[in-house]
């Protein structure tokens, strides 16, 4: 696809006009956009259907979170090749925020949902034109890691009632598959065999024939297979009749109270579609090299997400599937995504009554397929070898979801993920350096032939120098002059890994050089950035004049220290 910069070199986050993916199109990519639009829709369709089970809305509705997100998106986002439309992990998590508030298959329930989608849009656009686009950084690799294995497995548990013809259980995810365990008397022979059936067929589909568009072949045979067996006589539920065009509820109905009611739930939506979301486009522009605004990107899921709550469906998000398809299908630009939202429409006002009898195991068995890559407990095992703090995050995140629930998982994941955050920055690395022969001034730790030189400290901190650590970083120095022989006249601050230091910090640092200065020890600065440069000019702390004028080097600030 176009790997340009939307709007060229006009990097504004309001720009006007057409983005640049449209004004350089070329006509001969449009047979490749047009096939790869149509092989999209393929997915699409069924996916969306099904998708809208997980959110807890009726099917068509799943089909009305299309078109005009994918168009929003498609006008304002960064990336040419991200897919946005409807996402398994958003619609789980709408189910989620919604269901404690209004009773399921009702109207009410639509249309919060709906309005759960307007306010996450309004939500993403006041985060981008206030250039947040730093809050995708607030999970923890493993905490996300740990979270998506155990939503995979959440999703399947809530899709697995369909396969066997039963209403879905309460509780947890562990408790449902304990409910389900114990009805397995009751389970409707005819749904499962369909569900299993279908399953197998979406897994050696998608293994033999990887370019065929497996859900639309299962759902077709399906739907063909429920009169000519007479399945839904057979206990076989079915989706039943879905208007055809755009069937809204009513607006009429909400209220302030239902708005005050669903910001919560909203802003942890905006989270984690933001997070899965800048995922995709950051592999992508890592792919081909280059760039992403990750503030602009807050302002085009805005609009999606508006796009979608407009039409009365679910938040979207970025989703990677949907984008390697259009990918191997030959998709030239967005064009292609124009052409699958279009598709849709076409869809809503035209095709509707075909997926009447679409037996309801199948939209199962459509979810668990499409979710079973997200299921991958190596990701977590994976961290035990690697860090074990690491493993703990994700372990809790997994198990936050799995044994409580969704917004559980989240919760703890992120209040874990600011807990490292904040034990890390309170204890950074304080290194003492010594002279290697080849390398210069390394770790001592690091590399055990590097010497120090006599009458000389090196001490290099590993972070920024702030309030909430610069009490066990000052120790460690004076625990360094205690520790040395013989004890030195020459202190060596190194702050090539320091970019920021705080008011707190500075005062702390001030007073521990006046105190070494008394005791006539010399203290040297070297490799200080201009940021901490000129943040110590303004506070006119005498002791630290040394951090405006520092050396270059640890070497430059040694260089007329006798070597052993």
């Amino acid at each position: 696809m176009v790997q340009d910069a939307r709007r060229g070199g006009d990097h504004s986050l309001l720009s006007p006009g057409p983005p640049a993916w449209l004004l350089g199109y070329r006509r001969p990519w449009l047979t490749r956009d047009a096939v790869a639009g149509l092989t999209l829709w393929a997915l699409v369709v069924p996916e969306a259907m099904a998708y809208a089970a997980i959110a807890g809305v009726p099917a068509q509705f799943g089909l009305y979170a299309v078109p005009l997100a994918v168009l929003a998106y498609a006008w304002l986002g960064t990336s040419t090749r991200l897919f946005v439309g409807p996402s398994s992990t958003i619609c789980a998590l709408t189910a989620t925020v919604v269901a404690p508030l209004a009773a399921a298959d009702g109207d009410e329930y639509v249309l919060l949902t709906a309005v759960l989608s307007l306010i996450v849009g309004v939500t993403f656009i006041a985060l981008g034109l206030l250039r947040m686009g730093f809050l995708s950084r607030l999970f923890a690799e493993p905490v996300l890691d740990g979270f998506i294995v155990g939503l995979g497995l959440y999703i399947v548990v809530g899709q697995l009632p369909k396969l066997v013809g039963l209403e879905k259980p309460e509780g947890n995810t562990v408790q449902q598959v304990g409910g389900l365990l114990r009805e397995v008397g009751s389970w409707d022979l005819a749904s499962v065999l369909l569900g299993v059936g279908a399953l197998a067929a979406l897994f050696v589909l998608h293994r033999v024939a990887p370019k065929v568009p497996a859900a639309l072949v299962v759902v077709v045979a399906s739907i063909l297979l429920v009169p000519a067996l007479s399945l839904e006589e057979r206990g076989v539920a079915v989706v039943g009749e879905i208007p055809a065009g755009f069937a809204f509820v009513s607006w009429s109905g909400l209220t302030l109270d239902h708005v005050i009611a669903l910001v919560p739930g909203a802003l942890t939506v905006v989270i984690v579609g933001f997070a899965e979301s800048l995922a995709v486009v950051k592999a992508y522009a890592a792919k081909d090299g280059t760039t992403v605004d990750a503030n602009r990107e807050l302002l085009a899921y805005g609009a999606a997400s508006i796009g979608s709550g407009v039409l009365q469906g679910f938040p979207p998000a970025g989703s990677l599937s949907k984008s390697a398809a259009a990918e191997t299908s030959g998709a030239k630009s967005p064009l292609s995504f124009v052409t699958t939202a279009a598709l849709v429409v076409l869809t809503i006002l035209f095709l509707t009554g075909v997926f009447a009898t679409l037996p309801e195991p199948v939209l199962g068995a459509i979810v668990i397929h499409a979710v079973a890559g997200m299921i991958r407990p190596r990701s977590i095992w994976r961290l035990r070898q690697i860090r074990v703090p690491d493993f703990w995050l994700a372990l809790s995140a997994f198990l936050g979801v799995v044994l409580i629930d969704v917004t559980a998982g989240i919760v703890i994941g992120l209040a874990l993920s600011l807990v490292l955050l904040l034990q890390r920055l309170g204890q950074p690395h304080v290194a003492r350096l010594g002279e290697h022969p080849e390398r210069g001034f390394v770790d001592l730790d690091a590399y055990p032939d590097a010497v120090s030189l006599p009458g000389t400290l090196v001490v290099r901190v590993d972070g920024p120098l702030v309030f909430a650590n610069v009490d066990p970083v000052l120790e460690e120095l004076r625990r360094g002059i205690r520790e040395s022989s013989p004890r030195p006249d020459v202190v060596v601050l190194d702050f090539e890994a320091t970019y920021e230091i705080d008011v707190t910090a500075a005062t702390a640092l001030a007073r521990l050089l006046e105190n070494l200065r008394t005791a006539e020890v010399e203290v040297r600065f070297a490799a200080v950035h201009a940021p901490v440069r000129e943040y110590a000019g303004r506070l006119s702390l005498g002791p630290l004049a040394g951090l405006d004028d520092p050396y270059p080097s640890v070497a430059d600030a040694l260089a007329d220290r006798a070597r052993p």
